[in-house]
């Protein structure tokens, strides 16, 4: 089968091989299945496996690339928002697409990845957030800063990116109502500071923003950090935590120490960005 886009997506040469040798029963139904979750339908996708996944995603890109068009958003951003899917490849051992769920963003024209970092256009329907601490009410909408694990957070790149979010949301969606970015992250929770370098990059990266509350939910700091898929409960399973990254020393330390991790929600208002040097 040939995907059009296969060649940006970041994918090794192996997974490239499979790709181009799979065999496909019903071209018209394995169409109709692309199309529908490049419109957000996932339903049929959790019933496959990764490698067809990933099929299905490559195709559906096809489908959003005339979304691109039609606004004549640049070649670069969609290839560099579907670089994305080599990344998620990789966390899955290069089998294929297991995070389909969140794939669904991109393909469905909801985000997009603009220099270092990816917004996604967000209607904020979610009621367990805490709407008085935050700058924004329930039902507006935010754009979701999202930090894709693709090297060096460099702060310069970082204050590019969100200059240029604000630029290319003001072209390409106009009609789009929203005053804040968001950031919901393990790298702006409030308590950071007590374990992390000073001069660390994920706290100047939290220094671009105004954290407006932050609350004691660990997973994605194991998950992250530690690559863990759950959360240690004992002191002897801390104990475990590897060590071979000072951060990962600072951390364990801190909480071997009674401190916790957690979740930060944080955000800038768009009017404070200047936009990007000519």
């Amino acid at each position: 089968m040939k995907f059009k886009f296969i060649d940006y997506a970041d994918l090794n040469n192996e997974l490239k091989i499979k790709l181009s040798g799979l065999v496909v029963k019903d071209e018209v139904a394995f169409l109709r299945l692309a199309k529908a979750y490049s419109n957000g339908n996932t339903k049929k996708l959790k019933y496959l496996n990764d490698l067809y996944r990933l099929a299905v995603a490559l195709k559906a890109f096809e489908f959003t690339y005339i979304k691109y068009k039609k606004l004549n958003i640049p070649d670069s951003v969609f290839y560099s928002t579907l670089s994305d899917l080599g990344i998620w490849c990789r966390e899955n051992n290069n089998k294929g697409l297991k995070n389909y769920q969140w794939i669904k963003h991109h393909v469905s024209f909801e985000l997009f990845k603009i220099g270092r970092l990816q917004y996604e256009i967000h209607k904020c329907t979610n009621p367990a957030l805490n709407y008085s601490k935050l700058p924004f009410k329930y039902g507006d909408y935010v754009i979701n800063v999202h930090i894709p694990a693709c090297g060096k957070l460099d702060i310069k790149e970082c204050k590019k990116s969100l200059a240029c979010a604000v630029s290319f949301f003001g072209n390409y969606f106009p009609d789009l109502k929203w005053d804040c970015f968001l950031c919901e992250s393990w790298l702006v929770y409030g308590k950071n500071a007590e374990f992390m370098d000073k001069e660390s990059n994920i706290l100047k990266f939290t220094n671009l923003f105004t954290v407006n509350y932050s609350l004691n939910y660990e997973y994605q700091t194991y998950e992250r950090l530690f690559n863990l898929k759950h959360t240690p409960l004992f002191k002897f399973q801390i104990n475990k935590l590897p060590q071979n990254t000072d951060l990962q020393k600072r951390a364990k330390k801190y909480r071997l120490s009674g401190g916790r991790f957690g979740i930060g929600f944080a955000t800038i208002k768009k009017q404070t960005l200047k936009a990007p040097a000519e």
